[in-house]
């Protein structure tokens, strides 16, 4: 008897030392703004699978901008469609609300959001039952192996016009407010009290993970996005920072170490998709057919010479909308120029709405100097070394002393100086119409045409197009 009890103690005493002792890895791969991106995601499905087979405990994020980029996805009759069928095969376990989400529209992205097999969280945002989506969950806890996680998510917002947003046209974020992702994540920091390991799943940009780590050590890590940083596993105030720049160039590979349910180690990877080879051959074949149903190869035009830089593709952009709409000037935000070359030889409808994907419509202003002035001046980005605004139609110089702007130098087409007591017909797209602060008596008249639609009319009607000279600068003058 005495025997069986001393074997029973030895038992007991081995399994609670094995399970006090227990290490426990979880591995979380992560991709952020690849906008539409699908051509490398075979690449991307074999890896994870890779890494699943040799792994049990596995989680797969996105940090927000599934959308925006891809015609082929963009232009697909059940707009986003292939994005999220590519990724719920891929087996993706949570995402963030990025702001090109909305770019499609509530009716779209309510669809993609039922499609998905994965949730999409937010905390900083609160819908209103006029809204076209469903109030997200602000944050997801669960269980992996025996570790309490939680992922705890936020989406980043701008000043338009009195009213905070995420960068999107701000018709599209209709019915929902939206508040500072730090001050709301800082709401939810004794989550910490109820997991082994909390994370920031956002889309609030790199600037704003600092300072999210600097206010709330209570994370162990924030996955990020939005500002499309490479970010190689930084380090800030004990909270591991990663991003993954953009396009589905990288995946991040974060692997965290347990032992009795506490932290030992945190470790970042970063894998370059482009050293990757072998492919999933289920999703490849997926990409490839929705590549080759897309009517969007049709060549509509010729480029005559090689279109490099914002100021060679905003030329383009905007001369097609002072000449097919017959107006005097025309600006384009940067911001809405996605493509950085179009090279010499065919253009395709693909490459034109890889150019310029948002669907906005083209607004006509009746304008004055002063106006024009306005716009220009408030358009200016403190410490930019480049124009946000291109344009046709005139020439500028924004003359800046102290990161102000002291003057501006407007020539008109023939290269003299603007007329300060005409009128001019301006065509700007609707998203600088609805989030730029400037000066204009006339409320703006829609001209019921997306600026993509002018230009491949334009480029029809060219049939061959060349780059002009350089129409914008900035011009730094002795500062103090």
């Amino acid at each position: 008897m005495k025997k069986l009890l001393f074997y029973l103690l030895v038992l007991f005493v081995s399994a609670s030392c094995s399970t006090a002792d227990k290490e426990t890895q979880i591995i979380i791969l992560s991709t952020n703004d690849m906008h539409a991106m699908i051509d490398d995601y075979a690449k991307v499905a074999e890896y994870v699978d890779k890494v699943r087979s040799e792994n049990t405990n596995v989680l797969l994020l996105s940090g927000g901008d599934m959308f925006s980029g891809n015609p082929v996805v963009d232009r697909y009759a059940d707009k986003g469609y292939p994005m999220i069928e590519i990724m719920n095969k891929i087996g993706y376990d949570y995402g963030v609300f990025g702001n090109h989400e909305f770019d499609y529209g509530q009716e779209f992205l309510a669809k993609r959001i039922k499609q998905a097999n994965f949730p999409l969280l937010c905390a900083n945002m609160k819908v209103s039952e006029q809204a076209l989506i469903k109030q997200p969950q602000p944050y997801a806890m669960f269980n992996m192996d025996g570790i309490e996680i939680c992922i705890l998510s936020t989406i980043q917002v701008e000043d338009s016009n009195g009213k905070l947003i995420p960068s999107a046209h701000p018709d599209r974020v209709k019915n929902i407010d939206f508040f500072q992702p730090v001050e709301t994540a800082l709401e939810y920091k004794d989550l910490r009290k109820k997991c082994d390991l909390f994370i920031s799943l956002n889309h609030d940009g790199i600037d704003e993970d600092i300072i999210l780590a600097q206010k709330m050590p209570e994370l162990d890590i924030i996955i990020g996005g939005h500002s499309h940083a490479l970010v190689k596993g930084k380090t800030e105030n004990g909270v591991l920072i990663s991003q993954t720049e953009c396009h589905l160039k990288y995946i991040g590979k974060t692997v965290i170490t347990f032992k009795n349910k506490k932290i030992t180690d945190k470790k970042f990877e970063l894998v370059d998709v482009s050293t990757l080879h072998d492919e999933n051959a289920e999703v490849k074949a997926l990409i490839s057919k929705y590549y080759e149903e897309t009517p969007l190869n049709r060549v509509v035009g010729v480029a005559g010479s090689d279109f490099t830089g914002l100021e060679n593709l905003g030329g383009l952009m905007t001369d097609a909308i002072t000449k097919n709409l017959n107006l005097d000037i025309a600006f384009q935000n940067s911001g809405g120029i996605r493509t950085k070359k179009i090279e010499k030889g065919d253009i395709s409808l693909l490459m034109l709405y890889k150019l310029d994907p948002f669907d906005n419509e083209v607004v006509l202003f009746e304008m004055t100097y002063d106006e024009i002035y306005s716009l220009l001046k408030k358009s200016y980005r403190s410490g930019s070394q480049y124009a946000d605004l291109k344009t046709s139609g005139i020439s500028y110089v924004i003359k800046v002393k102290n990161d102000e702007v002291a003057d501006i130098e407007i020539l008109d087409a023939k290269g003299n100086l603007l007329n300060k007591n005409k009128k001019y017909k301006v065509g700007i797209n609707s998203y600088i119409a609805s989030s730029y602060k400037f000066d204009h008596a006339d409320a703006g008249k829609s001209l019921n045409v997306t600026s993509a639609e002018i230009l491949i009319e334009y480029v029809k009607q060219q049939k061959e197009v060349y780059p002009q000279p350089d129409r914008t600068k900035i011009e730094k003058i002795n500062d103090i």
